[in-house]
């Protein structure tokens, strides 16, 4: 495992569960190669760009615990 990975997920304990990491970290989180991460799907994609996509923290975490995820509050408008 590369240095920069091991910053990346000593790091990952401290994020807030609406961060997004990459999909490497979560691989990495779920035990998993990126392909599988991919195909299988187990924490949905979030698109950061049109090339770039995240998992979001809160989803791995959740995951990890065998739970289901908590949905991240929106922000309702005022009517």
């Amino acid at each position: 495992m590369s240095p920069t990975m091991r910053e990346k997920l000593a790091e990952y304990d401290a994020l807030p569960d609406d961060a997004l990491v990459s999909d490497a970290v979560a691989a990495v989180i779920l035990s998993i190669s990126i392909w599988t991460l991919r195909r299988e799907n187990p924490v949905p994609a979030r698109q950061i760009s049109e090339r770039k996509r995240g998992r979001r923290v809160g989803d791995l975490r959740a995951k990890v615990r065998g739970t289901e995820p908590e949905q991240p509050k929106s922000k309702k408008k005022a009517a």
